[in-house]
């Protein structure tokens, strides 16, 4: 620390590109932007549920069986990720909120087995049999808490043990 306390601090305001790409004129006013993303939005209602349905199989698709090999080499989690991240987000702007959870818990789930924890098939076809539920007709768009049961049961797997991830080789 300096014996000198009496000198003045100086404050440097740095720009971002960003910063500076969002006051750049043109563009759409926030209204307006918000009006066309809603009418996207409804445009796409229509065909939502089939659009689901194939990236659902894309999902169970990049998903190996969990008692093959392939399935412990973990080179397909990443795909399976993506299409979990996407699935999500999506699934929550069109209010599919049960489908955005079990995606959801899916990506936290392939993140803790990218960190070393252990690669639990059962975990895995729980949620992937959740979303296929969840694709029926009788459950399509329902709410986690039309499922309370099912989905504080999903909840509750992220807590597992399982999911911890490995210390030294040693499992928690």
């Amino acid at each position: 620390m300096s014996k000198n306390n009496d000198k003045k601090v100086r404050e440097f305001h740095v720009e971002t590109t960003f910063q500076e790409m969002a006051r750049r004129p043109g563009g759409l006013p926030r209204d307006q932007a918000l009006k066309r993303a809603e009418t996207n939005v409804d445009a796409f209602k229509p065909t939502f549920a089939a659009w689901l349905n194939e990236q659902l199989d894309e999902l169970f698709g990049a998903i190996p069986d969990n008692e093959s090999a392939e399935f412990e080499q973990l080179e397909w989690i990443d795909t399976a990720d993506k299409y979990s991240q996407y699935l999500a987000d999506v699934a929550a702007i069109m209010d599919y909120q049960f489908v955005s959870l079990v995606t959801n818990n899916l990506c936290m789930i392939f993140e803790v087995i990218k960190r070393g924890a252990e690669r639990n098939g059962e975990i895995i076809t729980c949620h992937i049999d959740a979303l296929r539920l969840a694709r029926r007709q009788d459950y399509r768009g329902l709410r986690p808490e039309d499922l309370p049961e099912l989905s504080e049961g999903l909840r509750r797997v992220l807590d597992s043990p399982r999911l911890q991830p490995q210390i030294d080789g040693d499992k928690l």
